[in-house]
């Protein structure tokens, strides 16, 4: 799983920067239509690739959002990241999060993805971890 996760690494990227993009629009107020037509794109990315990329996607997400710690400022928007140290191996850390996804469906799965609000964030955070 870890080596299919390496070969996805440009796709996850991809789809950060998709997300990117999508976020300045929003900031610079573009046309609506623009920003849907993003949309799209980074939901015809994320529906193009088979149930186990989506499972390896979905892995890397959760590796990003449990293996480090986070503190939220109530006062404001800030999130600060804690660094906690990794104890276990990349191998070990797919094994451990996909564990449950092997029971959904590729729409189950694609829809987690496309519809998490914090893909780019979990995923830089998983790339990071996993040394991807």
């Amino acid at each position: 799983m870890y080596s299919l996760a390496k070969e996805l690494a440009g796709r996850m990227k991809a789809i950060m920067q998709i997300e990117t993009e999508i976020a300045e629009a929003k900031i610079d107020q573009q046309a609506e239509e623009i920003i849907l037509g993003m949309e799209e794109r980074r939901s015809a990315l994320i529906n193009s690739v088979t149930r186990d990329e989506l499972m390896v996607i979905q892995t890397v997400m959760n590796v990003g959002r449990s293996e480090r710690g986070y503190r939220y400022h109530f006062n404001s928007e800030d999130v600060e990241i804690i660094n906690l140290p990794i104890e276990l191996n990349e191998h070990e850390l797919m094994q451990k999060y996909s564990y449950y996804l092997i029971h959904k469906t590729k729409e189950e799965l694609a829809y987690g993805i496309e519809y998490h609000t914090l893909v780019s964030s979990f995923l830089k955070e998983g790339i990071e971890i996993l040394k991807l």
